[in-house]
């Protein structure tokens, strides 16, 4: 991996992997609703920026998950994937039970995507890589029409004030 640091937040860091072509997604710690709300802006940010069609999540150091986090992520951003560009998603489980089902719900919520479901990361790492289509290296911009772009940003902008609504800001706890 050839990681360019992208963004990190509480309980979170996100990388572009230029040798691989993926965004690199790496979560750790006791998460709580809050902290991955804020998370997913983080990441939802970078897909206004860039389209990165192949994305590596790993929950590996996640220690403790509430399950209010599982039907959140499924209303709220799951219905969202699709939009910021995603065609193959490699999930690494966290090694705590209600997050092991948390890849597989991802998995049944959009049967339309290529997600692989791991249990560590070198086995994720290696499923993506066999996915990657006719990679040259480098950075590929992935054609977005204005108008998708448009309505990404919005998007984006509207789970922002959705967020600050309720108080999840830099930092949440």
């Amino acid at each position: 991996m050839n990681l360019t640091l992208l963004c990190t937040a509480p309980h979170i860091t996100i990388y572009f992997d230029s040798w691989n072509n993926w965004l690199y997604i790496e979560w750790e710690g006791d998460l709580t609703l809050p902290i991955v709300q804020y998370a997913c802006l983080e990441i939802a940010e970078c897909f206004v920026k860039h389209a990165y069609p192949r994305v590596l999540n790993s929950n590996s150091q996640v220690t403790a998950m509430p399950p209010e986090v599982l039907p959140w992520l499924i209303k709220h951003l799951l219905p969202y994937l699709e939009l910021a560009g995603i065609q193959q998603l490699a999930w690494v489980h966290a090694p705590i039970t209600l997050a092991m089902g948390l890849g597989l719900q991802v998995f049944e919520q959009l049967p339309h995507l290529n997600i692989g479901v791991f249990s560590d990361l070198e086995d994720a790492t290696s499923w993506l890589q066999q996915t990657n289509p006719a990679y040259t290296g480098g950075h590929r911009q992935l054609a977005r029409s204005a108008s998708e772009g448009t309505k990404l940003a919005h998007t984006v902008a509207q789970f922002k004030q959705a967020l600050a609504q309720h108080g999840i800001a830099a930092g949440a706890h």
